[in-house]
């Protein structure tokens, strides 16, 4: 208790080192605190969920890739195995367009789900019931539940809401219940509004190659994952002796559900910040260390008094550690505040479900326990090696001495030079890190993609089957809409695709040439498919480099035509016109052949960071493949300007067809890559927060160096030494210090953008104009730190000077 007194009491008699002290550690056990709460909310936070860790996703991993996503023939032989299941659910996501009385039309998201959902997951209806399996039959879906969130937020919360009727895509369907709160869990379900029991289409009963279903599992009792992998493994291996031109290679795996709900690139960008927020830390205690040393400098004759009255070495260590220990404690107190505030301002800034603020970043118990846990590592961190020092201190020479400073020893000195090394080398990777994430993303937005992705204005429009049931209502449909379009005030061009090049294009389907056959699926290469109206190359602006596109009156009785991509004329006919000669693709498993007509330049996604699957496309008339969801493009000077045009020129068509998710590809790029973006954001925030400190620390030591020379700048200047003179051996020595951490920090640079580089190739390269550019303004804020207490020793009075000795 003594020693707890005598601690508080020496650090108020140094107000000022005590606050910098406080600050430097709120901002360095705030920072990691942060950090973890951040980590905990993303990867390891259970699901609000019974028994969470039970529940696990189906996925498969073929060569192409990992598909999470299955066909309703996929998912009936998966659900036929019955592998180690308690409850096995099936569930899609899907907009519907909702109609109320004296309401506007409106889109909403739903998910249309089996009746496992409720054993899957452990919850039944808060208000209302469940839908039971014969809901699920065809024709009997007309049944709904609503979220939480949207029943407070459209009804207030009114009990009566149960047996209401609304009308989804034009089907009037009953109000059932409402699930409770914590089923409302945004990682899972994104912004839904309600679930419906799950239905087949026709389509998706068609189409073995149409994925839109997810499989979620509660594993049975004594299961295991591994025994659910080896159960479907028979799947795998039948589905790819059928259709080995889609399942060769196949394999099936579960992954529990939080793994499943974040992505790889999120769980590396996560754990990422997590060590560098650690850099932040270590800078910090440095920093705190190099503090401690000089102050341990200048009570030197303190500690030689105490030593000479009895004090032994342990007394002297425990003392000083106790003090590092409260200054711990208190940073760390004030670090959670830092920590709460951080927390709030990234929480609201993080989007899940295209939902902005949807993370709920918590300083629960576990947070508070680490950060006290971090505060004391903290403490001894920072505060062993100058206690250890001190304690190691001759009194008879201390005694003896009358300069200030001579008892800190060449071994304090060196331990210092050391940290401060140290300080500028993580300062280095910490900005170098921040540098080539910014660039790579001014760079990303300004890369080439092959076509006009500035002038630009898209929107999604999913087609309810229930009113457009076969593909020549469809066509009729789409062809209006294209009509609409052309013909608004400021458009150059308007088209319907079933995918764009933003995010990417989908629908891969193997290919083939005359002379092959499907049995050949080990060597054929897959294409992207992609149903066009003929005027979409010219919205996009995607060059031709030869042949014509479709006609605008293609019907789907026509014979089949297509037009292809230079990497894949180059594949399949090189050196050859590709223009008349025939292309087999294979599509669930059927054979189709169609002619080539033109070639267009290859095109990139201009929001996706990661390479593409393929590097072919294949564009096919919209009019022969009338696919249930459709893009809508437009192509003009000011696209920004048109979003309310489009939407209305929809609407007048038919009004309970609104498009959804109008905007340009900027907007959709920002918006896709808004997270990662705040992840460099967080990272410059570590690199400045890194840089500061360091110039703190650089300071630090160079002006204690010059308090400790006084006498011996004094001398030099009786002698004969000019103030320049002085002024050099100052900024020498600060820069021979700042040099050598460059140096390090060159390295560390290095390690981290090989590692962004191949988390996202796209987006970061090795940039070494950012570290050096980092490097030297790393350089400058060191010589700026060495100036004043440079100019300090050049301004030494020698009688002084040598009054003091």
């Amino acid at each position: 208790m003594l020693s707890l007194r005598f601690a508080f009491r020496q650090l108020c008699n140094s107000p000022a080192y005590t606050a910098v002290a406080l600050l430097i550690l709120a901002l360095g056990i705030g920072v990691n605190s942060s950090m973890f709460s951040v980590l905990d909310a993303l990867l390891f936070r259970s699901a609000p969920f019974p028994n969470p860790d039970q529940i696990v996703q189906l996925v498969s991993r073929t060569p192409q890739g990992t598909r999470f996503n299955y066909s309703a023939g996929e998912v009936r032989e998966i659900r036929g195995q019955n592998p180690a299941f308690e409850a096995l659910t099936t569930y899609a996501y899907h907009q519907y367009v909702m109609a109320e009385p004296d309401r506007p039309t409106e889109r909403i998201r739903g998910v249309l789900a089996s009746a496992e959902m409720f054993d899957t997951f452990g919850q039944q209806p808060v208000i209302g019931r469940a839908f039971t399996a014969e809901e699920a039959s065809p024709g009997r879906n007309q049944v709904v539940l609503l979220s939480h969130a949207f029943w407070q937020q459209r009804y207030g919360g009114n009990e009566s809401v149960v047996g209401r009727n609304l009308r989804l895509d034009g089907e009037s369907v009953t109000i059932i219940g409402v699930m409770p709160p914590r089923f409302d869990y945004t990682k899972l379900w994104g912004n839904t509004q309600l679930w419906r029991p799950l239905n087949y289409t026709a389509e998706q009963l068609r189409w073995r190659d149409y994925r839109v279903f997810n499989l979620m599992g509660r594993l049975a009792p004594g299961a295991t994952p591994a025994q659910i992998d080896t159960g479907l493994a028979s799947v795998a291996h039948q589905q790819a002796q059928a259709h080995p031109d889609l399942y060769s290679g196949l394999r099936y795996e579960s992954l529990s559900l939080n793994e499943a709900l974040m992505d790889d690139l999120g769980r590396q960008i996560s754990w990422m910040l997590m060590g560098l927020a650690g850099f932040v830390l270590l800078i910090a205690c440095a920093n705190l260390a190099n503090l401690q040393l000089a102050r341990a400098t200048l009570r030197g004759r303190e500690f030689a008094i105490r030593s000479a009255l009895g004090a032994s070495q342990r007394r002297l260590i425990a003392q000083q550690l106790v003090e590092s220990m409260v200054l711990a404690c208190g940073g760390g107190i004030l670090g959670l505040a830092l920590a709460w505030g951080l927390n709030r301002v990234i929480g609201a800034q993080f989007t899940l479900g295209g939902t902005a603020g949807a993370l709920a970043i918590e300083l629960d118990f576990g947070i508070v326990a680490l950060t006290f846990i971090l505060s004391l590592l903290t403490g001894v961190l920072f505060g062993v090696v100058p206690a250890w020092f001190t304690s190691r201190i001759d009194a008879n020479t201390a005694l003896k001495s009358q300069a200030r400073g001579s008892t800190a020893g060449r071994g304090s000195q060196r331990v210092r030079q050391a940290l401060i090394v140290a300080e500028i080398c993580l300062a280095l990777v910490l900005l170098s890190g921040a540098a080539m994430m910014q660039r790579g993303f001014t760079q990303f937005l300004q890369h080439e993609t092959g076509w006009d992705s500035d002038r630009i204005l898209t929107a999604t429009l999913p087609i309810p089957e229930s009113r457009f049931p076969d593909s020549a209502a469809r066509i009729e449909l789409f062809r209006g809409i294209e009509r609409q379009l052309t013909n608004l005030p400021g458009v150059e061009h308007a088209a319907i695709a079933t995918s764009l090049p933003v995010f990417g294009y989908n629908g891969e389907r193997q290919v083939l040439v005359e002379g092959q056959t499907p049995g050949d699926a080990a060597i054929l290469p897959t294409a992207r498919h992609v149903m066009v109206t003929s005027s979409y190359f010219d919205t996009l602006g995607i060059s031709r480099i030869s042949g014509e596109s479709f006609a605008p009156d293609i019907k789907s009785t026509d014979p089949a035509v297509i037009v292809i991509n230079e990497s894949l004329a180059r594949q399949l006919w090189p050196g050859e016109n590709p223009v008349g000669k025939r292309l087999g693709s294979m599509d669930s498993g059927e054979l189709y052949w169609a002619q080539v007509i033109g070639v267009v330049r290859d095109v990139e996604a201009a929001a996706t960071l990661g390479p593409p699957s393929t590097r072919f496309t294949v564009y096919k008339p919209l009019a022969q493949e009338a696919w249930g969801w459709v893009n809508l493009v437009v192509r003009s000077p000011a696209p920004a300007s048109l979003a309310t045009s489009m939407r209305r020129a929809v609407l007048d068509l038919d009004p309970d067809l609104p498009p959804d998710r109008i905007a340009t590809v900027p907007q959709l790029i920002d918006q896709s890559q808004h997270n990662l973006k705040l992840a460099g954001d967080t990272l410059s925030l570590f690199g400045l927060l890194g840089l500061g400190l360091a110039a703190v620390g650089v300071y630090g030591v160079i002006a204690n160096l010059v308090a400790q020379r006084t006498g011996e700048f004094g001398i030099r200047l009786a002698l004969g030494a000019q103030p320049g003179d002085i002024r050099g051996i100052v900024l020498r020595q600060g820069m021979q210090l700042g040099g050598i951490g460059l140096l390090l920090g060159f390295g560390g640079a290095f390690a981290l953008g090989r590692f962004l580089n191949g988390t996202m190739p796209r987006l970061v390269q090795l940039d070494w104009l950012a570290v050096a550019t980092v490097a030297l303004m790393l350089a400058v804020v060191a010589l700026l730190a060495c100036w004043l207490p440079a100019r300090r020793a050049m301004r030494v009075d020698p009688l002084v000077a040598l009054r003091d000795e």
